[in-house]
């Protein structure tokens, strides 16, 4: 991110990553705003499995199975 320029005007740099843990302390350092997003709860789960699954893909997937999915896959 160093050399780009002095003028930030327009510029945004984002990153993510999943193991934040792993990154160089001087990368980290060089991003001014750290946000942490949580992974899902069960509810939000359960609705990404169905929006995965979609309305027109057949399937025989009971919303129970989709609730104990969304319970397995906790993490």
């Amino acid at each position: 991110m160093q050399g780009v320029g002095h003028d930030d005007e327009g510029i945004l740099v984002l990153g993510a990553t999943n193991i934040p843990w792993d990154l160089d302390p001087a990368v980290r350092r060089r991003f001014q705003k750290k946000i942490y997003i949580p992974l899902p709860e069960e509810a939000a789960r359960e609705v990404l499995f169905k929006i995965q699954l979609g309305k027109d893909t057949p399937h025989n997937i009971t919303p129970e199975q989709i609730k104990e999915l969304a319970a397995m896959t906790e993490g």
